[in-house]
């Protein structure tokens, strides 16, 4: 299967404050980040087609910026312990 990933995804476990009109607000695990979305962790399933709104801290040059953003849920997988799914900056 080929890569169709336009931007590289690099880890990124940080906390991820998350909101949205079928979820209320909750902290979830991201885990990688690239410049076209996210992937994150929940325990709880999402809908597919959702817009969330994100707020998460970065650390440029080492110091903390907070990011305010906007994603559309487009994948959505069951894991062994939850969910996964992936979320497109909008």
């Amino acid at each position: 299967m080929s890569e169709r990933r336009r931007h590289r995804r690099i880890p990124f476990n940080r906390a991820v404050n998350v909101s949205g009109s079928a979820c209320r607000p909750c902290v979830l695990e991201a885990e990688d980040i690239s410049l076209a979305g996210m992937r994150l962790y929940s325990e709880r399933p999402v809908q597919l087609g959702e817009t969330l709104d994100l707020n998460f801290y970065v650390m440029p040059r080492g110091e903390p910026q907070e990011m305010n953003m906007q994603g559309m849920v487009r994948h959505v997988g069951l894991e062994k312990d939850g969910y996964t799914f992936g979320v497109d900056f909008i």
